[in-house]
């Protein structure tokens, strides 16, 4: 027992130290309405507890509501006697009641997903840009395969939220899809980079190969053409869902960017190849001098159907008949015009050019859509102003046949020569009944065909002029026909796609305007061609209606004024120079002061001074810049006709004698030209 005394759990207990001074215990309320008291150190000071990240963000929450007027955490003092029980304790309505605090709302930003989603959204978006783009080798010339731009595009946009969706997530899948799309441009450079490098792409396009398997294109142009187009694909799928407004304007702004570096992709190839074809057709139409030797074959195009026959096959109907078999009968155009046109030798270079040129916007532009459109368009307005300048200023043309070949011509001298030495037989009286009733082509046709009417009268001959015109229009719509759409009409539903598709309007309203050359170059050479243009320029200048002369003139508007005075100072020009005393010695050496003859309309570039290169690159440019030049050459032209008809008063007073009729259409060419002036050049103009 001694010894079990000498343990430390059975000796007595020291006697107690005097007790310290109450010290008030501070209870803290928690979040979930539970008390917590503080840590005491071993010096017996208050230690604080180290709180996690998550409780702190539960006080900062607390506080926020507390800020905001919820009831406030009350802490209470509890002392050391009431926990052991000294006192009784005191009665439930007399303490404090700590409320529970609800648990804080998520903030925004945790409802947008995690970082393992926008991780596989971005695989996704990586997979499509590479599935597109496999197989792609400039060196095996294999480039886009067709729809693999929409593809990539229509992944995108499939990935992309809209609202009701929150945008927070909007913000973060389309920062994960211009990630994945600045790759695809970024490989899209890459593979384009090889060919437009290489110095075949910008070799001249196979437009006159006589071959009707020629190709275009070769294969550095044709695997630029592949990878333009999926480029343009992608931005055009992009360009239609923003064009929804299904999206807020930051996806717009964000997405802009993207669909240039793409348009800039489509445009270093699209850009440079259109330019060569523009700029080959442009030249080929100042080409007079054939593409073929004289009787020779035709190189390209010989004829061309005729553009005044409406629609481009020729309408066939079926014949009853009582005979077993059908008949198929053509039926006739018009009355004694030709279906089909031989094309000029003026022509050719430009005919030569057609087929492999319209195979071109096959391939580069049609499948663009609606911006195609406005490459199609932006060529060939520039063809057609061309085409229109050339017309409107060469001299006038005495033939628009091929000239005949040698064997034709030795075949020709052969049977003149033969006919020459030809005796004519003598007929006897016995004979001369039968041959008779031989002779009378009814006597051996089947007695119907004395009902048929006659065929009908052969049209005139067209002038060599309205021929080419006629040429020229023809093979323009067999350039353009079929690739750019009509726009809608006046009595049609309007456009909701007015804006996107200016480009037809421009189109139809230059093929509008080379149609006014025609039917005006055709009027011009008829039967009283001063008198009538003449007459029609008056009643444009004066606002009167004329139904029987409306298509002319509504001709004479359409044109423009810069094209209206120069076919009419080119033909007052010729009508001055066929006049007799113009060509007498004594009067035909009479020079004007600056060295010009007196009766000869001067051309504005002449008036100015001006070389004639000058003047096509600053006036006759295109269009809009005739447009805005035809006041300021209007007044040029008003000092010439002034001048001309002044002598032409002179010298017809001066010979006593009335005027001819040459004389006079000389005066009502040169007066055409006046009223011109006024009507299209808003300038005041008095001897008309």
């Amino acid at each position: 027992m001694q010894a079990l005394k000498t343990l430390d759990i059975l000796r007595p207990s020291r006697p107690a130290s005097p007790a310290p001074p109450s010290t008030a215990q501070v209870t803290h309320s928690t979040a979930n309405g539970t008390t917590q008291q503080p840590t005491v150190a071993a010096n017996g000071e208050l230690k604080a507890r180290s709180r996690s990240l998550s409780r702190q963000l539960t006080d900062k929450v607390v506080g926020l509501h507390l800020n905001t007027g919820v009831t406030p955490v009350t802490s209470h003092v509890t002392s050391p006697e009431g926990m052991n029980g000294m006192k009784p304790p005191s009665p439930p309505t007399s303490r404090p009641v700590t409320p529970r605090v609800p648990p804080p709302a998520l903030p925004a930003e945790a409802a947008a997903p995690a970082g393992a989603y926008m991780d596989a959204l971005g695989l996704r978006l990586n997979e499509a840009v590479n599935k597109a783009s496999a197989g792609v080798d400039y060196k095996a010339k294999k480039g886009f395969k067709k729809g693999n731009g929409w593809s990539v595009g229509e992944v995108v946009v499939k990935e992309l939220p809209f609202p009701p969706n929150d945008a927070y997530l909007i913000r973060a899948v389309l920062r994960t899809a211009v990630r994945s799309l600045s790759i695809y441009i970024t490989r899209l450079e890459s593979l384009l980079l090889p060919a437009l490098t290489d110095p075949s792409f910008v070799s001249p396009l196979n437009l006159s190969s006589p071959s009707p398997l020629a190709h275009p294109l070769n294969p550095a142009q044709h695997y630029a053409v592949s990878i333009a187009h999926a480029a343009w694909e992608t931005c055009e799928v992009l360009e239609q869902a923003l064009d929804t407004g299904k999206w807020p304007k930051f996806v717009s702004e964000t997405l802009r960017p993207v669909m240039d570096k793409l348009d800039l992709v489509v445009g270093k190839v699209t850009q440079p190849l259109l330019i060569s074809l523009k700029r080959d057709l442009v030249a080929s139409l100042s080409k007079s001098e054939g593409t073929s030797p004289p009787g020779g074959r035709v190189i390209g195009l010989a004829t061309i159907p005729n553009p005044t026959i409406p629609g481009p096959d020729v309408p066939v109907k079926r014949e009853a008949s009582n005979q077993p078999g059908t008949r198929l009968t053509k039926e006739p155009s018009q009355p004694g015009v030709a279906r089909s046109l031989a094309i000029p030798v003026a022509l050719q270079h430009f005919a030569s050019r057609i087929d492999l040129s319209r195979k071109v916007l096959e391939i580069v532009a049609v499948p663009c859509a609606d911006d195609g459109e406005a490459w199609i368009t932006n060529v060939l307005v520039a063809v057609v102003w061309k085409g229109m300048c050339v017309m409107a200023e060469k001299e006038p043309a005495t033939s628009i046949g091929r000239p005949p070949s040698p064997s034709s011509v030795s075949k020709a001298l052969h049977s003149l020569g033969k006919e020459r030495d030809t005796t004519p037989a003598v007929v006897s009286d016995r004979m001369a009944p039968s041959l008779a009733k031989l002779a009378n082509p009814l006597s051996i046709l089947p007695s119907r065909s004395a009902s048929r009417a006659p065929s009908p009268p052969r049209a005139p001959r067209v002038d060599p002029d309205t021929h080419a015109l006629m040429s020229l229009e023809g093979l323009v719509k067999r350039l353009v026909g079929g690739l750019v759409p009509q726009p809608l009409g006046p009595d049609v539903t309007p456009d909701p796609n007015a804006t996107e598709h200016l480009a037809r309007e421009a189109l139809h309203e230059a093929l509008e305007a080379l149609t006014s050359l025609r039917i005006v170059s055709a009027s011009m050479h008829g039967p009283n061609a001063s008198a009538r243009t003449l007459a029609s320029l008056r009643r444009i200048r004066d606002d009167i209606d004329d139904l029987a002369e409306e298509a002319l003139d509504d001709a004479w508007e359409d044109l423009p004024a810069i094209t209206v005075f120069a076919i009419l100072s080119r033909q007052a020009n010729l009508a001055l120079s066929t006049l007799p005393f113009s060509r007498t010695s004594d009067q035909s050496s009479e020079k004007h002061p600056n060295g010009l003859d007196k009766l000869k309309l001067r051309t504005a570039a002449d008036v100015w001074n001006w070389p004639k290169g000058e003047y096509e690159r600053q006036v006759l440019s295109g269009f809009g810049a005739a447009e805005e030049w035809g006041r300021r050459v209007a007044q040029a032209y008003k000092g010439e006709v002034e001048r001309v008809l002044g002598e032409l008063a002179k010298l017809a007073s001066g010979s006593g004698e009335k005027p001819g009729k040459e004389t006079m259409e000389a005066v009502e060419w040169t007066r055409s030209l006046g009223v011109a002036l006024e009507a299209r050049g808003g300038i005041k103009f008095g001897m008309a």
